[in-house]
């Protein structure tokens, strides 16, 4: 009698199945962490390559006016503009720049890629296409008052007498900080004091304070900066103490006495002769406050 074959064994059995997908599971687990890694490597990079883009933009403009972009400009009456605005022609936005005419508030909520960091989440619903996570120091650019805006200024040498290699002239801002105790800051591109969501508070810059005292005697529009953030720390009543800026804090724990960073422990800063800084968050208010200083006379290592 001829013998009969079993049935081969196809399949997993149940047990097996659990074994696979709890293997998979740790996989997944063990890579997650090394991915976002590599996520937030790229982002940096990108938020780098970006900075550089603005400070090289911002000597192009000095190499072709003579002089700095102003921090915002009133063209006696006519034109009104932010320092971001007058950067789009040198940053391959020159389309922008002309349909917003004599008013950089007429484009306030288009969004220009170079200026949003990947790693800055952070939006403004009123102007959630508008927000930039890139400020300008206001100790480096002056502001053009009732002149046009291509003159009066300093030229790249004279704005940094420190240094342009020593001197941050861009450094990160969230887009919207939005603290649980209170207030909050929403800096747009195309802002400036003469037409804001709510003043100063949306100019895309850092330093007022340390700008409206001298030696600077920064200008200003309806009275003295003293008073306005973010600045350099040293101005800064709520946590984290003695610190300079913030790194990834959440939209509830941002503090808009300082700057913020979207990236983990660390800042990118722009620097007057194009290079771009990785700065930690324990460089202390006085090294930064040296650092973003044009014209103190100290030249430091940060």
């Amino acid at each position: 009698m001829p013998r009969l074959n079993r049935p081969t064994k196809v399949g997993f059995t149940l047990i097996e199945l659990l074994v696979v997908i709890a293997i998979i599971a740790i996989l997944i687990g063990l890579l997650l962490p090394a991915v976002q890694k590599i996520r937030e490597a790229a982002n940096r990079m990108k938020c780098s390559n970006q900075l550089k883009q603005m400070s090289l933009g911002a000597a192009n403009y000095e190499g072709t006016y003579g002089v700095m972009p102003p921090s915002w400009a009133n063209n006696n009456g006519t034109a009104y503009g932010s320092l971001h605005f007058f950067l789009l022609p040198f940053v391959e936005q020159d389309n922008v720049f002309r349909v917003a005419g004599n008013n950089s508030w007429n484009q306030n909520n288009t969004k220009i890629p170079i200026y949003s960091c990947p790693s800055d989440s952070s939006r403004w619903t009123a102007y959630p296409d508008g927000g930039t996570s890139y400020a300008f120091n206001c100790m480096v650019f002056g502001a053009a008052w009732g002149t046009d805006y291509k003159a009066g200024l300093n030229s790249l040498v004279g704005s940094m007498p420190d240094g342009t290699s020593n001197t941050v002239i861009f450094a990160e801002r969230y887009k919207y900080c939005n603290p649980s105790w209170g207030g909050h800051t929403d800096p747009v591109w195309a802002a400036h004091p003469w037409s804001t969501p709510n003043g100063p508070w949306a100019v895309a810059a850092f330093g007022y304070t340390t700008a409206a005292t001298q030696p600077w005697g920064y200008p200003s529009y309806n009275g003295n900066l003293n008073g306005y953030m973010p600045d350099l720390g040293w101005n800064n009543p709520q946590p984290p103490a003695n610190a300079p800026f913030q790194a990834n804090p959440s939209a509830a724990a941002c503090n808009w006495y300082i700057l913020q960073s979207g990236h983990s422990g660390v800042m990118n800063a722009g620097l007057g002769d194009g290079s771009v800084r990785g700065v930690r968050t324990t460089i202390s208010p006085q090294v930064w406050t040296q650092a973003c200083s044009p014209s103190d006379g100290n030249v430091v290592n940060f």
